[in-house]
């Protein structure tokens, strides 16, 4: 099995020697009240539009009860409460800030599915195994520290059969797309100056380029007893979507 090392280059907001879960923490409970405005910016607008799109793909196997790991500010258990219609979704989060602001985006919303936010790490979940018809992460598998552990870990608490659903940003690959996309990310930088530090600015572009992608990523997620449905990039290849099914 592929160490963590290699599954994910280990780009860290502050310090590269220093625990990159601690260090994640600490940069989204202080981003958390802007958090909203920055993935809007750095997802060029289509952020909520590629969650709807992902989860129209769930939608045949009517999952009743869903975990969603990085849950954050809780757009994704907006989106799939409205579109799936489950009896329950989970959110963990190792941000207790981000969370914070997602209990009042559910509220306001008035999700209709029974809903409860978990401070957890993807790879130590509590659940029992089997616990969940499907699993959901967006904009956060390159946040996983432990990623080789924590698709175990969303292997065992999924149920057999179940699917796996990831959305996650990209850094085009070459041509017109990169300048395009490297020129955007300049203006990007001055639209949060004042609001975020360097460091945390860094991370959140670095990390996109560092993450694995495409086939890459989809021979690391076979490799965990997970089965590819679709393969899907919205918007240029600036997103990228994978739904997969357990497979053991």
């Amino acid at each position: 099995m592929m160490s963590d090392e290699l599954l994910n280059d280990q780009v860290k907001p502050y310090n590269p020697n220093g625990d990159k879960t601690t260090q994640l923490i600490s940069l989204f409970d202080k981003i958390s009240a802007h958090y909203d405005s920055f993935n809007n910016v750095i997802s060029w607008g289509m952020a909520h539009s590629w969650r709807k799109k992902a989860v129209s793909f769930l939608r045949h196997s009517s999952p009743q009860k869903i975990l969603d790991i990085a849950t954050g500010t809780a757009d994704m258990m907006i989106v799939m409460d409205k579109l799936l219609k489950p009896e329950k979704i989970t959110g963990i989060d190792i941000s207790a800030g981000m969370m914070e602001i997602g209990k009042k985006k559910v509220a306001k919303k008035q999700v209709r599915a029974k809903t409860d936010f978990l401070v957890q790490d993807a790879a130590a979940l509590s659940f029992e195994d089997q616990s969940f018809d499907a699993v959901t992460i967006s904009f956060g598998i390159r946040n996983l520290e432990k990623l080789s552990q924590s698709l175990r870990e969303i292997n065992r608490v999924l149920k057999s059969g179940g699917h796996f659903l990831i959305i996650e940003v990209n850094q085009p690959d070459r041509g017109i797309m990169l300048l395009f996309y490297k020129l955007y990310i300049r203006v990007y930088m001055l639209f949060v100056t004042g609001l975020l530090d360097k460091s945390d600015y860094k991370y959140l572009t670095n990390s996109m380029g560092a993450f694995p992608r495409g086939e890459k990523l989809i021979r690391i997620l076979q490799s965990f007893d997970f089965e590819l449905i679709k393969y899907k990039r919205f918007t240029f290849d600036v997103c990228s979507m994978y739904l997969l099914r357990k497979i053991n």
